[in-house]
């Protein structure tokens, strides 16, 4: 990790992208919550309510293409706000689409990767009121929009796209879904990246998007050359 200048003069942090995989594998650890042999789900809320120790309001009247909000307060602890017609369909429905839960536990992470990854730009500097400036106005907080939060690569603002690669890494710690998925995919019969996308969607509770954009992360993308492309990926057990 290193701080540079960026083009309007604001500090910024720069992380390689093994550097949040590492980041995030490390903050589970620490929290208690690395998964174990019966369930890879990561218990999000509890990571960020009892690990980071923020305030999380799961049920805030957020704008409609907000879908999470993360704002840092003097003398106070982070807090972290997911819009409620989110958490609504996602937990309040007797069954929920697949997806809209997975999009509910990925902006949960989301969020959870900006207290992790960018608390320190606050902390360093908290003196300075226009250090997440937004419009020309102060804010101390990180809106995330809609089209902000995914696992595509790309994005406008340098702290989304790092958000959305911790996402990604918390909500699947590369040591735990590189195993998994050499699993699946030597237990699928046909279409193997394809079932074993699906299977690994339900293994970690994430869209099946995650998973798949997961697996062409890590060098998934032939069937044929997954399982030796995955040997090389795979880090050491610890």
């Amino acid at each position: 990790m290193k701080t540079y200048r960026g083009p309007e003069g604001d500090e910024r942090i720069w992380f390689e992208d093994d550097e949040i995989e590492q980041i995030m594998e490390d903050e589970l650890r620490r929290a208690g919550l690395w998964p174990n042999p019966d369930s890879s789900i990561i218990d999000v809320e509890t990571f960020i309510e009892a690990h980071l120790k923020a305030s999380l309001d799961q049920y805030a009247k957020l704008d409609s293409d907000v879908l999470g909000l993360t704002e840092f307060r003097p003398g106070a602890a982070p807090l972290v706000r997911i819009n409620r017609d989110l958490t609504g369909s996602a937990m309040d429905n007797e069954w929920c689409p697949p997806g809209i839960h997975g999009r509910w536990r990925a902006t949960l992470a989301h969020e959870a990767s900006h207290v992790v990854l960018h608390r320190m730009l606050f902390e360093l500097n908290r003196d300075q009121m226009n250090l997440f400036e937004e419009q020309g106005r102060p804010a101390l907080l990180f809106r995330c929009l809609k089209r902000e939060v995914s696992y595509r690569a790309g994005g406008r603002d340098w702290r989304e796209v790092q958000a959305n690669r911790g996402m990604a890494a918390l909500l699947m710690p590369k040591t735990i879904f590189i195993k998994a998925a050499r699993e699946e995919l030597s237990s699928a019969h046909s279409d193997r990246v394809d079932t074993a996308g699906q299977r690994l969607a339900a293994r970690f509770a994430v869209s099946r998007e995650a998973a798949a954009i997961r697996l062409r992360t890590f060098g998934f993308q032939d069937a044929d050359a997954s399982l030796d492309l995955a040997e090389t990926h795979s880090p050491v057990e610890h």
